[in-house]
């Protein structure tokens, strides 16, 4: 099975909740990636790895994953793909209780998110901050990172415009808005 026939399969498996099989599957398609001179789409395997350890509460095992796939993605200068890792670290970093290392994973990944123009990374990034400073009861930092992430997004639904307003509300009346 060539690399990008066990990549499918991995996704097939994770796709059907068979977690355990994909975590195998993912590390088999890096190795075969690793062989192909292919470090970008290893790392992506790795990376990947660490969402299906993630899924089996398997905490450590995924951090092992993204933390190596960050390490990869900063070695080959792919700053949009390391940010997805450090995001990733931050949602085990919150699936783990550790909300401060969370927030500061979080916002390291959204200004890799702006660097690179990525809003729709940016925004569910800031979505995720926000209910990490929710967690902390840090109501006006929640709402602030919320409204960012409205704020990234192109087109907005009548729904989000009127969040984007009420949000806005502390803020503009504090002079943060």
């Amino acid at each position: 099975m060539d690399d990008q026939a066990l990549k499918d399969k991995g996704e097939a498996l994770f796709r059907a909740g068979a977690y355990a099989e994909a975590v195998d599957a993912f590390d088999e398609a890096r190795t075969a990636f690793q062989e192909a001179g292919d470090g970008v789409s290893a790392a992506e395997m790795l990376n990947n790895q660490g969402v299906a350890h993630r899924m089996l509460r398997q905490w450590d095992q995924a951090e092992t994953a993204f933390r190596e796939a960050r390490d990869s993605f900063v070695r080959l200068g792919d700053r949009g793909r390391q940010a997805q890792a450090t995001a990733n670290l931050g949602m085990l970093a919150d699936h783990r209780g550790q909300t401060q290392q969370a927030i500061a994973h979080f916002q390291e990944a959204i200004v890799a998110f702006q660097s690179q123009r990525d809003h729709a990374h940016e925004s569910d990034t800031w979505r995720a901050l926000s209910r990490a400073f929710f967690k902390q009861r840090r109501w006006l930092d929640a709402l602030t990172a919320y409204h960012s992430a409205l704020d990234c997004l192109p087109r907005l639904s009548l729904g989000q415009r009127i969040l984007r307003w009420l949000f806005g509300l502390p803020l503009r009346l504090l002079g943060g808005g």
